[in-house]
């Protein structure tokens, strides 16, 4: 037999263990993992002499900008995850128009399979006055749904009630519920009583985002879930570590949750946002260095499940204020293309980190989360061919002009990473060499969820 692909020689990841094998690929498919294949015959032969074959990471937590093109796109959005080794991310329902009904999301299944160069699952959305659509997005392969539990400028919030209503609904269906876990009426008391002051710095958007408002909503949620037990619950972007301890209590508890923390609450900390302003200015907001280093005790561990980019861009206009204004500066930071040379350089250089952990960490846990596994998430025989080749000895300068984002800001600008993507596969087909994409829009595809 030809393969389609040969990759030799390199130290292929697996979520247990690393081995010296060769992997075998056809049809988009892995269809071997052996010790020797120099006698093997294929139409593409990698050398992966001195690097790490690592599964694709999955991203969970993208805002793709669907509808709002000034803010991001399938097309820029998904060359900007191929470069930093992600192959496969599931898009949020914040577009224009939300996510909530069945013929919105049909719509993003068509841009996704027109517009991208890797694959793309997509989240539904639990808002009350929608649940009726729910079911039909399931079917269609949206098995996962987003709630606020405080308020978003172009979300709706999901107050209790219809949360636990939502919840109930998912656990008949079989899928999993994603929280953004804040208490609003804290949060917003701080806002108004700041404001009354005439505070409008960096101190008062980060005082009123406390981590006793976060760590609240976690442990409210936790009640709900246990309260609703057929749905899988989740935690998005946690940044406090006493978040991680009341999931240790509720996973002891027998209660199914899951828990993703981001890049920017491991890789920065208080000091990048009165450096770099409102392109660092997130929500949750980044945290102090003793809060970061705490939260990785739970990383290490195995506690905290994924590692997620939240990627959430605006234009300049929107992020660039005044820091007497601060207010006016829209949340969310962009990190797409940043989220593995930062779990790369933080987690694998400076940590220590196992690479069966790592593989986990960015990849195999979100796949068996969220439906994606078996065909993602691991190098396995049968697998969908997603990889990417890591350069431990490798450096990667992050220069926010070169970053594949429509708005080319990050609050990693200029950081020197070590560790460096080589390349990126999906399904057995280059996407990234190291320094650019090299297949056009369509080559990606959108996945269905298949959670139970």
């Amino acid at each position: 037999m030809i393969y389609d692909v040969l990759v030799k020689n390199g130290h292929i990841v697996l979520p247990t263990a690393v081995i010296k094998a060769d992997l075998l690929i056809k049809d988009e498919k892995i269809v071997g993992i052996i010790e020797n294949a120099s006698n093997t015959q294929a139409k593409e032969i990698v050398d992966a002499t001195d690097k790490y074959v690592m599964p694709g990471a999955i991203d969970p937590h993208v805002h793709a900008g669907h509808g709002e093109p000034h803010r991001e796109t399938f097309t820029s959005s998904s060359m900007a995850a191929a470069a930093g080794g992600i192959t496969t991310f599931i898009d949020m329902p914040l577009s224009q128009p939300s996510t909530l009904t069945i013929d919105t999301y049909k719509d993003k299944i068509e841009a996704v399979n027109r517009d991208s160069v890797m694959d793309i699952a997509l989240y539904g959305g639990l808002v009350d006055g929608y649940f009726g659509e729910i079911p039909a997005i399931h079917q269609a392969g949206g098995q996962a749904y987003k709630a606020f539990m405080c308020r978003c400028p172009n979300f709706h919030m999901t107050e209790d009630g219809p949360l636990l209503d939502g919840m109930e609904l998912v656990a008949d269906l079989g899928g999993v519920v994603t929280v953004h876990a804040e208490n609003d009426t804290l949060i917003y008391h701080l806002k108004e009583k700041f404001k009354k002051q005439g505070r409008n710095d960096i101190e008062a958007f980060l005082e009123s985002h406390p981590l006793y408002a976060e760590l609240e909503a976690i442990q409210r949620f936790i009640f709900l879930a246990g309260l609703a037990p057929g749905a899988g619950a989740h935690i998005a972007h946690m940044s406090v570590p006493e978040g991680a301890e009341e999931v240790k209590y509720a996973r002891a508890e027998g209660i199914d949750i899951s828990v993703e923390t981001c890049p920017q609450y491991l890789g920065l900390n208080t000091d990048v946002i009165f450096e770099k302003g409102g392109i660092a200015k997130c929500d949750p907001p980044v945290r102090p260095q003793e809060v970061v280093d705490h939260l990785w005790e739970y990383v290490l561990d195995g506690t905290i499940d994924m590692i997620a980019s939240d990627h959430s861009p605006h234009p300049f206009e929107k992020k660039v204020v005044p820091l007497d204004e601060f207010d006016k500066a829209n949340n969310g930071a962009t990190g797409l293309q940043t989220m593995i040379p930062v779990m790369i350089d933080e987690g694998l250089v400076k940590r220590d980190m196992s690479l069966p952990l790592y593989a986990r960490f960015t990849a195999y846990n979100a796949a068996r989360r969220f439906g994606l596994y078996p065909e993602k998430g691991a190098l396995e025989v049968g697998a969908d061919a997603d990889f990417y080749l890591l350069d431990l000895k490798g450096q990667w300068l992050c220069k926010a002009e070169e970053l594949y984002y429509v708005n080319k800001h990050s609050a990693f600008d200029g950081r020197l990473f070590n560790g460096k993507v080589e390349a990126t596969y999906v399904r057995g087909v280059k996407v990234y060499d190291g320094q650019k994409i090299v297949v056009d829009p369509g080559h990606g595809k959108f996945v269905k969820m298949n959670i139970g």
